[in-house]
C-alpha cells in the first residue's frame, strides 16, 4: 500500500495527466493543480477515484501561488511534489506584476512553490521534489542580466532558458537548503501533449504536425517522473537530471555554481 500524498501540477492533460494515471494506479493521493476548473472537472469525472482532488491555481500570479500553498499546507505530510506545469508563449506576455510569463510559470512557480511546501515536505519520511525540465535547456545560454527575456524576444528560447533554469534550481536545491528533502529533475523527451496549444492556430497547426511525425506517447513521457516518484533505487538521490529513468550529465553550463548562486538569490528577490 502505497497511500503517498502526491502534489502534481499541470495534471489535467498531456504528460501531467498521464503521470497522474501512473500513480493513482499505485494507490496514491493525487492533488492535482491546475488553471482551468472546466479541465479539471473533466479529469476528474475521466479518472473517477477518490485518491483524486482537483485544486484551482493560475501558477502565473504569485498571490495565488501562496493561497494555494495554505490550502495545501492542511495536508500535514506531502510525500511528493511534482512541479510539471508549464507553457510556451509564443509573444512576450507579463503576469499582474509585470513579469514575463516564460519566466513566472515555467520556473518561478516550481522554486515558489516548493519552498513553501518545504516543511510539509519534511514531514515525509522520503519527501520528493520532482521538476519536469527538458533537454531543450542545452540550447540557449542564460543571458543573466535579462532573466526575463525583455530583448528580442523568442519564445522558444524562452522556453529553452526556462528549462536551464529549472536544472539550476533542482542542482541548487540541497546546496542551498538544510533539509533532507530531495529534489532531482528529468527530461521527458519530445511527447505528443498539448504542449503549445496555448498559441495561435498557425502555430499548433505546425507544432502539431512536427508532434504526431516524431513524439513520443504521453505515457512513454510520464514514465521517468513516476520512476523518480515511486523508486526505492533513488532514496537520498539528490540533484540529478534524468533521462528515461537514468541519470544524464546535462549541459556544461548548468554545474556553473557562480551562475546557480545568482540565479537562486535573483529568484529569491521575486518571493519578496
Amino acid at each position: 500500500m502505497n497511500n503517498k500524498n502526491i502534489i502534481i501540477t499541470g495534471g489535467t492533460d498531456g504528460i501531467g495527466l498521464a503521470i497522474v494515471k501512473n500513480l493513482l494506479s499505485l494507490n496514491n493521493k493525487i492533488f492535482v493543480i491546475g488553471k482551468n476548473p472546466e479541465k479539471g472537472e473533466k479529469m476528474i469525472k475521466l479518472l473517477n477515484s477518490r485518491n483524486l482532488e482537483f485544486v484551482q491555481c493560475n501558477l502565473l500570479e504569485k498571490d495565488e501561488i501562496i493561497k494555494l500553498s495554505k490550502k495545501l499546507s492542511k495536508i500535514k505530510k506531502i510525500d511528493r511534489l511534482i512541479n510539471n506545469a508549464g507553457a510556451l508563449f509564443l509573444k512576450r506576455e507579463e503576469n499582474s506584476r509585470n513579469i514575463e510569463k516564460t519566466f513566472a510559470l515555467n520556473h518561478l512557480s516550481y522554486f515558489h512553490l516548493s519552498l513553501l511546501l518545504l516543511e510539509n515536505l519534511e514531514n515525509s519520511t522520503e519527501g520528493r521534489i520532482i521538476n519536469v525540465a527538458s533537454n531543450a535547456h542545452k540550447r540557449y545560454n542564460l543571458d543573466l542580466n535579462d532573466l526575463e527575456n525583455k530583448k528580442n524576444y523568442n519564445s522558444w528560447k524562452s522556453y529553452c532558458r526556462s528549462k536551464l533554469l529549472n536544472i539550476f534550481f533542482t542542482y541548487s536545491f540541497n546546496k542551498k537548503l538544510n533539509t533532507k528533502v530531495t529534489c532531482n529533475c528529468l527530461h521527458p523527451g519530445f511527447v505528443n501533449s498539448n504542449f503549445g496549444n496555448n498559441n495561435n492556430s498557425y502555430f499548433r497547426f505546425i507544432i502539431n504536425i512536427i508532434k504526431n511525425v516524431f513524439a513520443i506517447s504521453t505515457h512513454k513521457g510520464s514514465l521517468t517522473a513516476v520512476y523518480l516518484s515511486e523508486s526505492k533505487d533513488i532514496n537520498n538521490v539528490t540533484g540529478k537530471y534524468f533521462i528515461k529513468s537514468k541519470p544524464k550529465k546535462s549541459s556544461v553550463l548548468s554545474y556553473n555554481e557562480k551562475i546557480a548562486d545568482f540565479v537562486w538569490d535573483e529568484s529569491l528577490k521575486y518571493l519578496k
